[in-house]
């Protein structure tokens, strides 16, 4: 198996805050692989941007405590990003969030000592809400960075156009999708230059393709607690393990995509039973949020 894989996060940082129960989870995108990806053995790390408010010293300290590298984060005044929530059947609905957090108002441009950090890691995960335009998607393609794009479940044929040719890894939220439909997606996305495209479908077998084949995995059936941040587990499952078997010729491509797809949808379906996206949860007023958020 080799070296611990080393996965880095670039994105969002927010929290969930959960009217109902008074209680708020930290979470984002990259910041759930960047976590998940470290209690399933690699070495992790997040690039985000954190607010100078308690909801941002917490978001950070939750990522310290488990392990996880923030050192090239950056911190800015303004407000930490936040979603207001509630559950139905298990089912996240989001009722209000802010649009002007620190990482959509400050956002990354990648300097050369950024650049040089990030290419310590096998691979760079970020995602349609990273707020990471293509041109900057282009620029650390161009210097050689290995990168993980999540498109999300709004994606236009334009965005797979311009951006899969600079990524290794997509992944695409799907359950709206034909079957057909969804390999289309996949097969135009590798035929662009991705390595390997991933379609998940809610609770439809989830589909990838490599080129040369698609593949099929079930969905591990299991009643859902809350299924925020179900998509970030299945990405940082699947990269554990891909990434883990990369280099053992002792497997074939096929059979390293199998194994990953499945260890996937396990590590998902152990995800969902948890509260918020982590299973990692503060206590909050909901009704005064300012105590924790620059508002």
């Amino acid at each position: 198996m080799g070296d611990k894989p080393r996965i880095l996060g670039i994105g969002i940082a927010t929290m969930d805050i959960y009217c109902h129960q008074r209680r708020m989870y930290p979470g984002g995108n990259e910041y759930n692989i960047a976590y998940n990806a470290g209690l399933l053995g690699a070495d992790a790390g997040f690039m985000g941007v954190f607010a100078d408010d308690m909801a941002g010293s917490i978001l950070e300290q939750t990522l310290l405590d488990a392990g996880i590298d923030t050192s090239h984060s950056h911190h800015e005044k303004g407000s930490s990003g936040y979603a207001l929530v509630d559950l139905k059947d298990g089912d996240r609905v989001f009722l209000d969030w802010n649009k002007k957090g620190v990482t959509d108002l400050f956002p990354f441009t990648f300097t050369e000592e950024e650049i040089t950090y990030i290419k310590t890691y096998d691979i760079a995960c970020i995602s349609w809400g990273a707020r990471v335009d293509k041109s900057r998607m282009k620029k650390l393609a161009g210097a050689g960075v290995p990168i993980c794009y999540d498109f999300y479940d709004n994606f236009t044929a334009e965005d797979i156009d311009s951006i899969s040719p600079y990524i290794k890894f997509a992944f695409f939220s799907c359950s709206h999708m034909s079957e057909e439909e969804t390999k289309n997606i996949l097969a135009a996305c590798v035929r662009l230059g991705v390595r390997i495209a991933v379609g998940t479908r809610g609770g439809e077998p989830a589909i990838a393709c490599d080129g040369s084949r698609f593949y099929t995995q079930e969905v591990f059936r299991i009643k859902a607690k809350d299924t925020m941040g179900a998509g970030d587990s299945y990405i940082s499952a699947f990269l554990m393990n891909y990434l883990s078997a990369e280099a053992d010729e002792s497997f074939t491509a096929e059979d390293k995509i199998t194994a990953s797809l499945k260890k996937a949808a396990e590590f998902a379906a152990a995800v969902v039973v948890k509260d918020g996206s982590l299973g990692v949860g503060y206590d909050v007023d909901p009704d005064d949020l300012s105590k924790i958020i620059n508002l």
